[in-house]
């Protein structure tokens, strides 16, 4: 829900900043600046391997701590 309205008043800020709104352009400003502070407070963790696990495979997870 917080990200559609993020994502709304990115578009309606800067749809109408640009047109000449200081007000709206402070809005979608301070929405990308939140929704870029989000994507990097919550960084996805890096995928080494994938593949399809399929019924009767097995698997063993090993981790070491990080240097």
């Amino acid at each position: 829900m917080f990200n559609e309205l993020l994502r709304l008043a990115t578009r309606r800020g800067l749809t109408r900043g640009f047109g000449g709104s200081r007000a709206w352009m402070a809005v979608g400003a301070t929405a990308v600046g939140i929704r870029m502070l989000r994507r990097l407070a919550h960084s996805q963790p890096e995928v080494l391997y994938r593949t399809v696990v399929k019924p009767g495979d097995a698997f063993e997870l090993i981790t070491r701590r990080p240097k």
